[in-house]
């Protein structure tokens, strides 16, 4: 199946795709000099020049019976690094320590979920 992208949602993700390998370069630098590692180090365990960008775009409406409704189960992120343009429509919640926190709509604002991956890569350079 071959989705249709018309030419002008076309560009518009074009160039948000740009700025978000920009956000990810950052990211990567962060969480690699945060865990002492070299800036360039994480980046290059996923796959440096090579790395994989999948962009999806879902919309979810307010739901008019949220006691009604079924959301996904509890999981983790198998990939590297998601970043999540949130809107206003609660729903997203985070585990920590066992127990689920809402995550708070801040307008502007991305949700970037640290995938397993990276505790992949960052047990190849701590020697677990």
């Amino acid at each position: 199946m071959v989705a249709f992208n018309p030419p002008p949602t076309r560009e518009a993700n074009e160039e948000y795709a740009k700025h978000l390998h920009g956000v990810v370069d950052k990211l990567f630098k962060s969480l690699s000099l945060g865990l002492g590692l070299e800036g360039h180090e994480l980046k290059e365990a996923a796959g440096g020049d090579n790395l994989e960008y999948l962009l999806k775009i879902n919309y979810y409406p307010p739901c008019p019976r949220p006691d009604l409704a079924l959301g996904v189960v509890a999981h983790t992120d198998m990939c590297t690094i998601t970043i999540l343009v949130p809107n206003d429509v609660q729903g997203l919640q985070a585990s920590r320590d066992g127990r689920w926190y809402d995550v708070k709509y801040i307008p502007n604002a991305l949700v970037i979920h640290i995938g397993d991956q990276i505790e992949v890569f960052y047990s190849k350079f701590d020697g677990y």
